[in-house]
């Protein structure tokens, strides 16, 4: 009997994303699968809609429906603590933005299971587009030094060729945005995600409590997901909202493990590259973005936990 999977979607207004995700899942080659929906008080509809789309599927479907938004990574943490409950073997956190290759669930879970020191898994990402020719790659895994959080993103931005990337690639974790974990791994760590960081960067914390344990996380190219985010200059608020939070989050973490050395070093690190930043994101979007990432410093070296009270973060 294969074992139980269960995908974490955390639905904040999106609605939109669905249709295409939910195709993806229904032709996978590995069935043994339920989904705990994670409603973070939507206002669009997005349970409503997902019930309807479901008529055409008939997936096991788990709603968990929020009274406010607690940000992704406190609501990736209830449903992997439901997932549990139900007797999930794994844990698979997923962006609902995504479209995933038909054997994806089947060589993530063969990854997993192929030796015991593997805690986490991933697949090879990419940015999504029509026709999947000229596959861009987003991440295959990021080697990151724990102390600083400088981190190496492996493959971003290259075209995929087989021969090019390792069929399996240990790191120090693949990506947050399709994250296949054991069940004994979250036992252990008693919490998948921690909810400081509301959003973005939380994936770092739970690499390195995830090695502090013993463990090691692999990706593979046999697992494909494409990322089909709206990368584009006109969504603001999503500029705004990702490039505060994982400024502010970045400085949580160091106060999180008491790492001040390496807090004033990015200080003054960030601080002489601003102004060339500055540039580039006026180019990308405008300059409030530049105000934002400097709003989400001075926040994270205050040690401003949790869900900002900011008007992109509904």
């Amino acid at each position: 009997m294969t074992k139980k999977i269960g995908i974490i979607l955390v639905v904040t207004n999106e609605k939109h994303n669905l249709s295409m995700l939910y195709d993806s899942l229904a032709r996978q080659t590995y069935k043994n699968f339920a989904i705990y929906f994670v409603d973070n008080n939507s206002s669009d509809g997005s349970k409503e809609f997902s019930e309807e789309l479901n008529k055409k599927f008939n997936f096991k479907i788990n709603y968990i429906e929020l009274e406010s938004n607690l940000g992704d990574a406190k609501g990736n943490s209830i449903g992997a603590e439901q997932a549990l409950n139900e007797a999930c073997d794994f844990i698979f956190v997923l962006n609902n933005d995504t479209e995933l290759e038909e054997q994806c669930l089947e060589n993530l879970y063969k990854l997993a299971e192929s030796d015991e020191k593997i805690g986490a898994t991933g697949p090879i990402f990419f940015y999504w587009t029509k026709d999947k020719i000229k596959n861009k790659v987003q991440i295959y895994g990021a080697n990151v030094n724990f102390k600083t959080q400088v981190t190496e993103i492996i493959g971003v931005g290259k075209i995929y060729e087989e021969s090019s990337f390792p069929e399996i690639l240990i790191c120090d974790y693949p990506i947050g945005g399709a994250l296949f974990v054991k069940r004994e791994v979250i036992q252990k760590l008693g919490v998948l995600f921690d909810d400081r960081y509301f959003m973005y960067n939380n994936e770092i914390d739970f690499a390195y409590r995830l090695k502090m344990l013993g463990y090691i996380s692999a990706a593979t190219t046999k697992a494909k997901v494409w990322h089909n985010h709206k990368w584009v200059r006109d969504n603001k608020t999503s500029w705004y909202r990702e490039y505060y939070l994982s400024q502010r989050n970045k400085f949580l973490y160091y106060h999180k493990y008491k790492l001040y050395g390496s807090m004033i070093l990015m200080i003054l690190t960030d601080s002489v590259k601003f102004p060339w930043r500055l540039k580039w994101f006026i180019k990308v979007c405008d300059f409030k973005l530049g105000m934002y990432y400097l709003k989400g410093m001075l926040d994270g070296i205050l040690n401003k936990k949790g869900k900002p009270n900011l008007y992109f973060v509904k």
